[in-house]
């Protein structure tokens, strides 16, 4: 007998196995299913806080003020210069004729500004950038260098902020992945529990298949497929869960951001992390068979 055919009787007896109590099957799979589509989901969560948070540029503003006697070329260089870099999403170019009409109609100075006689403001370039682009030291290095460049009188900004939402958002992740590692745990000690629970049911077959002759590797094998089976799907179904989950609460999202007159779409899970997913929750299922079975068969062969 081949090793391929070995394999596939051990499958297809587990498939057989599962199929016979099929409430206990769906009881187990729906319990990983849940423990994995949470810490996948708040995965997601997350994931969509930073595009959203990518889209708040106007939170995100450096004013490059220029010299009274920048010239053209220096304007031109510089705007070149800060539409090509990194994390930059728009650049806008404020003339001083454009600047003084917006601080006469916000401050309401053009009194005082007629006295002086002439516009004592500078033309200035307003940058939007992501904030989560890069670190915000990286970022400061960044806003130092343009402010040497020729031309540039001042840089204004202010980062602080920036850094806050990044160790928040660093925080986040961290617990994600603290909560991650403790279901995995958990999805293990399940799968084991069932398996237990099968080898329990199976004991006497067991015994007698050890006293024939019968290996561990041939003994532990339909059981390995059991939790692989189990795993699998229970993987696949969480993917669904989360996907209904972000399809429920796109409509809320919508009439959330038409309030701020603007869209925002939520971000699902890509058919890549949909694999990692189902592969992680198959490898999860058979590690806890495997515990479960390799348990028994020392004490049986012991």
């Amino acid at each position: 007998m081949s090793a391929l055919h070995i394999r596939r009787e051990a499958a297809q007896n587990a498939v057989n196995t599962l199929l016979k109590q099929p409430l206990a099957t769906l009881m187990t799979i729906f319990a990983l299913a849940i423990v994995l589509a949470l810490p996948v989901g708040l995965f997601a969560a997350l994931n969509n806080l930073q595009q959203l948070l990518g889209q708040w540029r106007d939170q995100a503003q450096i004013s490059l003020f220029l010299h009274q006697d920048a010239t053209e070329q220096d304007i031109q260089q510089l705007q070149k210069q800060l539409q090509g870099s990194t994390g930059v999403v728009n650049v806008r170019y404020v003339g001083k004729e454009a600047a003084l009409k917006t601080f006469e109609k916000n401050a309401g100075m053009t009194a005082a500004i007629k006295i002086l006689g002439e516009n004592p403001l500078p033309a200035s370039f307003i940058v939007e950038l992501n904030p989560l682009s890069e670190s915000p030291a990286a970022l400061q290095a960044q806003v130092q260098e343009w402010a040497r460049q020729p031309g540039v009188a001042s840089a204004q900004s202010d980062l602080h902020w920036v850094a806050r939402l990044q160790a928040i958002l660093a925080l986040g992740k961290r617990a994600v992945w603290i909560l991650a590692i403790m279901l995995a745990v958990g999805a293990i000690l399940v799968m084991g529990n069932t398996i237990r629970l099968h080898i329990a049911q199976r004991r006497d077959e067991i015994d007698i298949a050890s006293l024939v002759g019968a290996t561990r590797a041939f003994i532990r094998r339909p059981f390995l497929y059991q939790g692989l089976i189990q795993g699998a799907i229970a993987g696949i179904l969480a993917w669904i869960i989360i996907a209904i989950t972000i399809a429920i609460l796109q409509g809320p999202v919508d009439r959330l951001a038409t309030l701020y007159g603007t869209r925002f779409q939520l971000l699902g899970l890509t058919g890549l992390e949909g694999l990692i997913l189902i592969i992680i929750s198959a490898i999860l299922g058979w590690l806890g068979s495997r515990l479960a079975v390799g348990q028994h068969l020392d004490h049986t062969f012991s």
